[in-house]
């Protein structure tokens, strides 16, 4: 298995689906004390890994996963280099991202339209760079990227991508939490799965 960032989740899930080995990467201290809270497991093991400095083995992985990491990476073409190169042929890179509408704006927050409407500003669509807000935190910098950019770096690098949704609360899910009703109006998350193509047979 590879990679994971985030709350150590996605590590526990995948030793219920018969992984052997799971290391989980985040650059945040924090998020990783979070993730051994979880408990001990001896098939994961955790390290403090910067995505912009990433290195991994390769051909060492059949799955690799990242969670909100790649719109704060700024060379992205060179990471996705290194991710593909640690999969077996035939491996899934499965992430998800901040959708390129969500990311675009300079200021990404509603607005309120002439009839009263919830409206999501967009500007600068086109122009792919830096961009600061203040979520998460303040002065935060993510990288914009249009939406076809992402797919293009990706099938440059050797993936086939597999599965794309754009991230939005089902009826049950929006039940239990009414204030994700704005979710429902612009995608706030990309999600990917993308496989590395096969070695052609000898």
């Amino acid at each position: 298995m590879g990679p994971d960032s985030g709350f150590g989740w996605f590590c526990h899930w995948t030793t219920t689906h018969h992984a052997l080995s799971v290391p989980g990467l985040d650059l945040s201290e924090n998020v990783l004390a979070r993730a051994c809270e979880l408990g001990h497991d001896p098939i994961i093991t955790y390290a403090r890994q910067d995505m912009e400095t990433l290195d991994l083995p390769a051909g060492a992985f059949d799955l690799t996963y990242s969670s909100l990491v790649l719109h704060y990476t700024r060379d992205l073409g060179t990471r996705l280099a290194i991710l593909h190169a640690s999969l077996v042929p035939g491996g899934y890179f499965v992430f998800s991202t901040g959708h390129p509408i969500y990311t675009a704006p300079s200021h990404p927050d509603w607005i309120q339209g002439r009839k009263g409407t919830r409206v999501w500003p967009l500007n600068d669509y086109q122009l792919e760079d830096p961009r600061t807000t203040d979520w998460p935190a303040f002065g935060v910098i993510k990288q914009h990227r249009t939406l076809g950019n992402l797919p293009n770096l990706l099938i440059g690098t050797g993936f086939a991508i597999t599965h794309v949704a754009e991230w939005s609360p089902r009826d049950q899910g929006l039940a239990a939490h009414p204030d994700w009703a704005p979710e429902r109006d612009r995608p706030a998350f990309l999600l990917v799965a993308a496989r590395r193509q096969a070695m052609p047979a000898s």
